[in-house]
């Protein structure tokens, strides 16, 4: 049994590298211009040159072209599949089987078909799974980032363990939250690529300095100087009874629906925000028992800070089943964006993803390679993660 659980955590592990590996070099693998092309005696190479044009490193070339196909390079060795995500292959419209027969001239099959508007299945397939490894990692990341410090915190110290002046409190809790809200609302446009990390930073600085400005002006006043203790635990179970209590799927429709411009990051950010109770909840109870352990009770006896004491020994001893929690957020995440993809919202209309492919099955139930095909990658996806998460 054992030897068994082994083999399938090693299958999941590998699934889940092919995927992004895919997601990393699925550019090289489908696209409709060569990887490498000699025109005009020049030796061009379009899709790694894309790369560098999007980051700022160099010019477009020049004469630009639009269609390599119909440029007719000297020479050009084109990726196996030789199709772009999104783009129609008008003469193979119509929902074309894998296995009927296309007008493709010179250029590869559809290996997988090709839906109402002669876009490459396999092509969207592999574009699917860079959207699927985006949500999935990157709002289980977000969810890692606002649970493990709020279930810490809430866990080892409780309500009695952090004690301060009450204007430090209040300073951090109005202040910082008067200072985010100030960010968010007045840098709401340009929380998209490439601003993001810079209004991510211009947010930390706002509630830094909302915080330290409150508590400069709070210390004034004498009543306020007198230490006590911060409820914590009791200030983050009401927070996760407030996310555990509201439908997290209706919460997460109507958030994303009321969202003028839909994007990837928008996405990402709602279901990590959504994501973080179970987190906090299974770090809380973990420091919980943790904390009166037998060397949690030396350490502190020996003097030794209780920060330290939190990052050094207790919380290092309650990652590690964390990451349990972690992989069945990670599944949960992707198939949480493929029911919004195939509901058509939240992702944007021009992005092919595995729920985008699967709504097309529904509007033509005929072709069953729309359902298959991208069924098969979901599930594959969400099996390995919960067979990752599946402990000895």
């Amino acid at each position: 049994m054992i030897g068994r659980r082994t083999q399938s955590k090693k299958l999941a592990i590998g699934w889940l590298l092919f995927l992004g590996i895919l997601a990393l070099v699925g550019d090289f693998l489908a696209n409709d211009r060569p990887l490498i092309a000699i025109m005009e005696g020049e030796t061009r190479f379009p899709v790694l040159h894309e790369y560098g044009e999007a980051l700022g490193l160099v010019d477009p070339y020049a004469p630009v072209v639009r269609n390599w196909y119909r440029a007719s390079p000297d020479w050009a060795l084109w990726p196996p599949i030789p199709y772009t995500a999104g783009k129609s292959d008008l003469k193979n419209g119509g929902y074309i089987s894998p296995f009927g027969k296309q007008n493709t001239g010179d250029r590869a099959r559809h290996y997988l078909g090709t839906d109402d508007l002669g876009k490459d299945v396999l092509a969207g397939l592999i574009h699917g799974s860079r959207v699927a490894v985006l949500v999935g990692f990157g709002s289980t990341l977000l969810s890692l980032l606002l649970g493990i410090p709020l279930g810490s915190i809430a866990g080892f110290f409780g309500n009695g363990g952090l004690r301060a002046p009450r204007y430090y409190w209040w300073g951090w809790i109005v202040g910082g939250g008067c200072g985010m809200l100030y960010a968010l609302v007045s840098l709401r446009p340009y929380f998209n690529y490439p601003g993001f990390l810079v209004s991510f930073f211009l947010c930390v600085a706002a509630i830094v300095v909302g915080g330290w400005a409150l508590q400069a002006l709070l210390k004034l006043i004498p009543r306020l100087r007198k230490p006590t203790a911060l409820p914590a635990d009791s200030m983050v179970l009401q927070g996760i009874e407030l996310f555990v209590n509201i439908p997290g799927l209706v919460l997460l429709i109507a958030l994303v629906a009321v969202i003028n411009e839909p994007s990837i990051s928008v996405v990402i950010l709602v279901i990590g925000v959504l994501r973080w109770p179970s987190v906090a909840r299974y770090l809380r109870a973990e420091l919980l028992r943790i904390r009166h352990l037998p060397y949690i009770e030396g350490a502190k006896v020996s003097g030794i800070p209780a920060w330290r004491i939190l990052f050094r020994h207790a919380l290092p001893n309650a990652i590690g089943p964390l990451l349990i929690v972690a992989s069945f957020g990670l599944g949960a995440a992707i198939l949480l964006e493929s029911f919004l993809s195939f509901l058509g919202v939240g992702i944007p209309a021009d992005q092919v993803t595995w729920g985008s492919l699967l709504k097309q099955s529904r509007d033509h139930p005929a072709a069953w390679w729309m359902a298959v095909f991208p069924g098969l990658m979901l599930t594959l996806t969400v099996l390995s993660c919960n067979l990752l998460a599946d402990p000895d």
